[in-house]
């Protein structure tokens, strides 16, 4: 089994440099952002990651695992052939990861790894469901690139980091003296383009048509939330680096990240976490309960009693949390798994949520995709319970889901790992862009409100479009 030295260096952090800046400098190397932000340090966005040069890629398609190997790595040899690679996907990539081990501790939470996104309809072939919902893009159920060079930002203490891997200590600090040279900012590349007219898939009487088939299917009993959601979409030239910098302007989170994966992108600004692990220990943090920022901070207090005084709202992120609570009990000590925040108001941009954190202490041997399967995807993206809603879902969305509602982030060789949710998230293929936006159905649901309330979690994301648009006619 190899083991990898890990080199690094720490500096402060310039006032020219930031996630944009350096992500810059290498993107033409394969590079991808893991972004967090100084507005939510203490909601999980202290650090911000840039991978670039990735030694390999792996990608799932239909059940199917294909390996890249894109350069030497330790004793993996240089070739450009894709391998397939046998078994179930995830432990696959899980074995693939514990091929490697990393000696030396890191400064930052992740110095390498596997980095990337697993689409929503993966979750679906693992709760074992015959999905018939048509797919009309035919992304990866999930793709990740390994990663032994990265940049970290810590934007609490406002330190720059470069972390290297390789197998002995004099490769590790020759590789870490390359990668500062490869930092030079410089003026970004602009590349023109436009957005096309946005559309739905649903009318609002197509929509209200589908909610009256939830609510036959709560009046039964066989459901009690289904999150339904709608896809926008509209043609795209435009530059999905600009899309990005403009959606993480004007609506930062703390598990934005943005993937170009060649034959398409993700742009997303999440507020979401679906699982963090540091050692034996595990967090999930659902999401129930939106309203719009007020216009002042006084409007902001109305709003903030007003969400909190939902009954609604309140019963939904209870429902959440108790299926949240029962899913890391099937990988958690007995007795370990608890609730240790409960409704908290986050603000951003555009809007307020409502947020719990539910944490456990892991199974001894059990790992970071153990405690994945038993989450994945979020019951705040499906509803409850998980299994029944799903089907539900898939009978009445009329696309695969793809990337909205999977997961993105990082798994490192350390075996800890951050993954969000997916949402306040676009992505492009063949010059097309979608977004999807959705929100829990339960049996008191006003459909004009639940309908109302989807375009409001998107309202970042025309903004994006629309500065990013006017941008490149500036320019």
């Amino acid at each position: 089994m190899p083991y990898l030295k890990l080199a690094f260096a720490k500096r402060a952090l310039q006032k020219h440099e930031n996630p944009f800046t350096l992500f810059e400098c290498v993107r033409s190397r394969g590079a991808f952002l893991l972004q967090g932000s100084p507005d939510f340090i203490k909601v999980g966005g202290r650090f911000s990651f840039i991978g670039y040069d990735p030694f390999a890629k792996i990608w799932s398609s239909k059940g199917v695992t294909y390996l890249l190997k894109i350069r030497d790595f330790l004793d993996w040899k240089k070739s450009g052939s894709v391998g397939i690679l046998e078994g179930d996907p995830l432990d696959v990539l899980a074995n693939l990861l514990k091929h490697f081990q990393c000696n030396g501790k890191s400064p930052v939470p992740f110095c390498g790894g596997a980095i990337g996104y697993v689409g929503y309809d993966f979750g679906v072939r693992l709760a074992g469901i015959d999905q018939k919902v048509f797919d009309d893009i035919g992304l990866p159920d999930f793709t990740f690139f390994l990663a032994d060079k990265i940049v970290a930002i810590d934007h609490e203490k406002s330190e720059l980091y470069f972390l290297a891997l390789a197998s002995t200590d004099t490769e590790a600090e020759r590789q870490l003296e390359t990668m500062k040279d490869d930092f030079q900012i410089s003026q970004p590349f602009v590349q023109a383009g436009s957005v096309g007219k946005i559309v739905s898939n649903l009318t609002y009487e197509q929509y209200e048509k589908k909610l009256f088939q939830i609510h036959r299917y709560l009046q039964d009993g066989e459901t009690y939330q289904v999150n339904f959601s709608q896809r926008f979409s509209a043609d795209c030239d435009q530059d999905p680096w600009d899309i990005y910098k403009a959606l993480a302007t004007i609506n930062p989170a703390p598990y934005s990240c943005f993937f170009d994966f060649d034959d398409f992108q993700i742009i997303s600004s999440s507020p979401e976490l679906l699982l963090k692990k540091e050692g034996s220990k595990i967090w999930t943090k659902p999401i129930k309960g939106t309203i719009a920022r007020g216009k002042n901070a006084k409007d902001d207090g109305n709003n903030v009693q007003q969400l909190l005084a939902s009954a609604k709202d309140e019963a939904e992120l209870a429902m959440i949390v108790d299926l949240e609570r029962n899913d890391l009990g099937k990988v958690c000590d007995v007795g370990s798994v608890k609730v240790s925040a409960h409704r908290a108001i986050e603000k951003y941009a555009r809007v307020l949520h409502t947020v719990s954190t539910v944490e456990g202490k892991l199974f001894h041997g059990k790992n970071f995709f153990d405690a994945f399967r038993a989450l994945f995807p979020g019951g705040s993206i499906t509803g409850c319970p998980k299994k029944r809603t799903m089907e539900i879902i898939d009978e009445l969305e009329d696309f695969k889901r793809g990337v909205y509602t999977g997961s993105a982030g990082f798994v490192g060789f350390d075996g800890n790992g951050v993954m969000n949710i997916l949402i306040r998230t676009m992505f492009l293929r063949d010059k097309k862009l979608y977004y999807h936006a959705g929100g829990g159905i339960v049996i008191d649901s006003d459909p004009k409100k639940e309908y109302e309330e989807t375009f409001q979690k998107v309202l970042a994301l025309r903004e994006a479009l629309e500065k990013s648009s006017r941008g490149q006619k500036q320019k």
